[in-house]
């Protein structure tokens, strides 16, 4: 008795087989290629926000590297991006390092991220010793709201 039923539902399913339409194929293709598209831009935000965190680290390290100058030289008037790098090896790497002002008891420097939205980090030691730490533009990758870190 299962035999007959068994050989219907074959011949009913040879009956009806059918490929895979181009209407089905493109909804397939539409649904993969969002799926791209949110995929990319999340990894290109999280790109940026490395690169942001690389330039913040860079922009500590070249105030470590000053105040290490200032200890041997006993001021920091004629600093060299050669002298940081000097001081911390790990600031070769930092493309964008420019040492904007040096005197005898002050300095600023600055580095900007390679980020599609760069973001720039300073450190300026005052005459009296205050260190500030800003970052421009607020609200953008790793600088936020108000523009100090």
């Amino acid at each position: 008795m299962p035999q007959p039923r068994i050989n219907t539902a074959r011949a009913r399913l040879v009956r009806e087989e059918r490929g895979v339409t181009l209407i089905e194929l493109l909804v397939v293709l539409i649904i993969i290629g969002l799926l791209a598209a949110i995929v990319i831009a999340a990894f290109t935000n999280q790109q940026d926000k490395a690169h942001d965190a690389d330039a913040k680290t860079h922009a500590r390290s070249a105030q470590t590297a000053m105040e290490s100058f200032y200890l041997e030289q006993k001021t920091y008037a004629g600093v060299t991006r050669a002298d940081l790098e000097e001081q911390q090896t790990s600031l070769k790497d930092a493309a964008n390092l420019a040492i904007v002002t040096a005197t005898a008891n002050e300095f600023e420097i600055e580095v900007a991220s390679t980020s599609t939205d760069p973001v720039t980090f300073r450190v300026h030691r005052l005459p009296t010793g205050t260190i500030e730490r800003t970052c421009a533009p607020p609200t953008t990758g790793g600088c936020p709201t108000g523009g100090s870190w």
